[in-house]
C-alpha cells in the first residue's frame, strides 16, 4: 500500500479495535470487528481480481503482503471459486464489518480516539482507496476492474444509506477462516457451483460469411493466423461440395490449441470462428462461452463434473473457448479435480462432435506440455494457431484504434514520441509482455495524465479534449521503466 492507504487502513483498524473492547465488555463471544474488515476487504479485491477471469501473480501478491494472507495461484483459484465473492448476490450483500462502523459510529469515544469525525465516510473511503492503490499497483488491469470498483463503491453507499434509514439489522457471523469446509452429509448440487465466464455472440441473425472475413482481415497483424483460417474455410467449402456431389469427405478437425501470449487476439479470433463456424452451417448458434480453471474446476468431490456439464451446455451450437487451459492439468499436494475436469471434457467433446468446438489456449509453452500430458487431448487436438507478439508497429495501430474508439487523437509530436518508446518498449519486453492489454491499459493512463493536464492548464477546447500530446504520454514510459 502507498502511505494514504496505509494510513487510511490503519486508522479504520484502530477504529475497530476500539469497536472490538466495547462490545467485549457485552458478549466476550461476539466476532472480531477487526478480523471482520480484514477479511471485507480481501474479499472486496478479490471481487476485483476475477473480473477479468483472470489472477495475476501481482494481485496475489498486493493481498498477500497487505492483508496477511498467503495465497498462492493454485489457493487463490480455489478460495475465489468457492466463496461467496463468485455469488450472482455478492454485489447485493454489504460488507459483514459495515454494520458495527456504522452502529459505532456515534460512539463519542471511538469518534474522539480516530479522529475522524465521519465514521461512514471513512469506511467507504477506505475501500475507494485500497481499491484504487491495488488498481493503479497491478501491471495488468483494465476497464473491467475499473468498472467493477465504481460498482462496489455505488453498492456501499446505497446500502450505508439503506441501513442508517432502517435503523440496523443484527450483524451476520462471519467465516472465521480463509477456507470454508463443506459438511460431508451435503451432496453437490448445481445451484452450490455458480456459472463462472462470459457469453458473447450468439445472435440469432447470421452474419454473412464475407463481412466475417472482412472482420478478420481488418485484425491488426497476426497475419499467420489469418491465413491458417481462411486455409481451413478454403479446405471446408471443398468437403461441403465434395458431399453434395456424393464424394466422401475427409475428416477435418474441429477443435483447436491456440498459443500465444496475453493480448495477442486470440479470444477475438476464437469469437469470429464460432461465428465463421456458424455461417458454414457447421454450428447451430455460433456464440462462444469463455471461461478458464475456476469456471470448470470445483472444490469438492462431485462438483467440478456438475460444473463442466454446465459449460458444455452452455456452448452447445457454438465455442467453448478455455483459457489458460493447462492449469486443468496441474497437481497439488492435496488433491485436486483438475484431471476430472479434463476426462468429463473429453467425454463431452466425444458425445457432442456434430455442434461444439472446443478451443484451449495459453503460453507456446505449457500448452505443448498440457496436450502431450494426456492422450485424449492429444488425439483431439491436432490443430494449433499460434499468436505471434505484436511488433512496434502493430501496438502502434491498436493505440491508434483504441484512440478512436474512445474519441481521442495524437499530436504530430505525440504520434512520434509514442513510434519511439514502442520501439524500446518492444526491445525490451518480457514474459509478461502483454501486447495490446498493455496498450489499453497505456491510453488509460494517457487520458488520466491529460485530464490533469487540461484542468492545470485551463486548455477545454474541443481540440484540446481530444488531443493527445507527449507530456501525456510520458507518464506511460516513466511508470514502465522505459524513460
Amino acid at each position: 500500500m502507498d502511505s494514504e492507504t496505509q494510513h487510511l487502513y490503519t486508522t479504520a483498524i484502530a477504529i475497530a479495535e476500539k469497536i472490538d473492547k466495547h462490545i467485549m465488555k457485552e458478549n466476550l463471544d461476539t466476532e472480531s470487528v477487526k478480523e471482520l474488515l480484514r477479511m471485507d476487504l480481501r474479499d472486496f479485491l478479490i471481487f476485483l481480481t476475477i473480473a477479468d477471469h483472470v489472477i495475476e501473480k501481482d494481485e496475489i501478491r498486493y493481498i498477500n503482503k497487505s492483508f496477511g494472507y498467503s495465497f498462492d495461484e493454485m489457493t487463490m483459484h480455489k478460495f475465489a471459486t468457492e466463496s461467496k465473492v463468485v455469488r450472482d448476490d455478492f454485489l447485493n450483500q454489504p460488507p459483514s464489518s459495515m454494520r458495527y462502523f456504522l452502529d459505532f459510529g456515534k460512539n463519542d469515544h471511538i469518534v474522539h480516539e480516530s479522529k475522524y469525525y465521519d465514521i461512514k465516510k471513512l469506511y467507504i473511503l477506505l475501500f475507494q482507496t485500497v481499491g484504487e492503490d491495488f488498481l493503479s499497483s497491478c501491471k495488468h488491469m483494465g476497464v473491467e476492474e475499473v468498472n467493477q470498483l465504481t460498482r462496489y463503491r455505488f453498492m456501499l453507499e446505497s446500502k450505508a444509506k439503506a441501513y442508517v434509514k432502517s435503523g440496523g439489522q443484527a450483524p451476520n457471523r462471519p467465516d472465521s477462516i480463509p477456507f470454508k469446509r463443506q459438511p460431508k452429509e451435503e451432496t453437490a448440487t448445481e445451484s452450490e457451483t455458480p456459472f463462472i465466464g462470459t457469453i458473447s455472440g450468439g445472435d440469432k441473425t447470421k452474419e454473412d460469411l464475407d463481412s466475417l472475413l472482412k472482420e478478420l482481415d481488418d485484425l491488426i497483424g497476426l497475419d499467420s493466423v489469418k491465413a491458417d483460417v481462411k486455409n481451413l474455410i478454403n479446405l471446408l467449402k471443398i468437403i461441403e461440395i465434395r458431399r453434395s456431389n456424393g464424394l466422401k469427405a475427409p475428416s477435418v478437425t474441429r477443435h483447436f490449441v491456440f498459443t500465444g501470449n496475453p493480448g495477442t487476439g486470440k479470444t477475438t479470433v476464437a469469437r469470429l470462428l464460432a461465428q465463421i463456424y456458424c455461417a458454414l452451417g457447421i454450428l447451430s448458434k455460433g456464440h462462444m462461452v469463455e471461461v478458464d480453471r475456476s469456471g470448470m474446476v470445483a472444490a469438492y468431490m462431485g462438483q467440478t463434473a456438475i460444473k463442466v456439464k454446465e459449460v458444455i451446455d452452455k456452448a452447445m451450437g457454438g465455442v467453448l473457448f478455455i483459457d489458460e487451459a493447462y492449469s486443468l492439468a496441474n497437481e497439488t499436494p492435496g488433491g485436486d479435480f483438475g484431471q476430472e475436469a479434463i476426462d468429463t471434457l473429453v467425454k463431452a467433446m466425444e458425445d457432442n462432435r456434430d455442434d461444439l468446438i472446443v478451443i484451449v489456449a495459453g503460453y507456446p509453452d505449457l500448452m505443448d506440455k498440457f496436450i502431450k500430458s494426456n492422450p485424449g487431448l492429444k488425439s483431439r487436438f491436432q490443430k494449433t494457431l499460434h499468436f505471434p507478439d505484436y511488433n512496434a508497429d502493430d501496438l502502434y495501430k491498436v493505440f491508434l484504434k483504441f484512440c478512436k474508439e474512445n474519441d481521442y487523437q495524437l499530436s504530430p509530436e505525440g504520434s512520434a514520441y509514442l513510434k519511439q518508446q514502442l520501439d524500446i518498449y518492444v526491445q525490451k519486453s518480457d514474459k509478461y509482455f502483454g501486447n495490446a492489454r498493455d496498450v489499453r491499459n497505456f491510453l488509460d493512463t494517457a487520458i488520466s495524465a491529460q485530464a490533469n493536464r487540461l484542468l492545470r492548464e485551463n486548455a477545454t477546447s474541443p481540440e484540446a479534449l481530444v488531443t493527445l500530446t507527449p507530456e501525456d504520454l510520458t507518464c506511460i514510459f516513466e511508470k514502465e521503466g522505459e524513460v
